[in-house]
């Protein structure tokens, strides 16, 4: 999932995944982000993390059944995980850089940022609220800092192969009355 979600912010910021300059800027979240190294203050860094969101209301599974007219199907559950996409942006851009983000996650299209996330079952949230931006301390200096929240749904489909339990076609039977 997070090869998708660098994918899809390179597409935000019309970076290729494969530029230097995209992989100096958009990074994924230290796990233990005391030990993170931390860029100059004149750097802009984008540091990302996708967790689940445990407070989110998730739409019902929808039930479906797939080749109904065969004697042997596939039932499926398809669900909807609520997950938050947390972005981080620091340096003199990361304001810019964090309400760019929030316009451009939607774009849809060949190689857009939507159809980037569409495709591995991934689906943001309109109207994510606005960045927070503000100042963090850095030694005696401050850092500028915008932090970004985009809740996103992601499809999970589990399916069980089976047999069906009663006969797929009823066989007619033509009952003649005798006179």
């Amino acid at each position: 999932m997070t090869t998708t979600i660098y994918h899809a912010l390179c597409a935000c910021l019309g970076l290729s995944p494969a530029s230097s300059e995209a992989s100096v800027l958009i990074r994924e979240a230290y796990q233990e982000p005391e030990n993170a190294p931390q860029p100059p203050r004149t750097a802009d860094v984008i540091y990302y993390s996708v967790t689940p969101d445990p407070y989110a209301a998730e739409p019902p599974a929808a039930y479906a059944e797939e080749n109904p007219s065969l004697s042997s199907h596939i039932p499926a559950v398809t669900m909807f995980t609520a997950w938050n996409l947390l972005l981080v942006c620091y340096g003199p851009h990361a304001a810019d850089y964090a309400r760019r983000i929030r316009a451009l996650i939607f774009i849809d299209g060949a190689g857009m940022p939507r159809s980037i996330l569409r495709k591995a079952g991934l689906y943001p949230l309109p109207c994510p609220a606005e960045p927070a931006v503000g100042h963090e301390p850095e030694g005696s200096l401050w850092r500028l800092r915008a932090d970004l929240t985009i809740p996103l749904r992601r499809e999970e489909k589990e399916t069980h192969p089976g047999r069906r339990g009663a006969v797929s076609v009823i066989p007619a039977v033509r009952i003649r009355s005798r006179k």
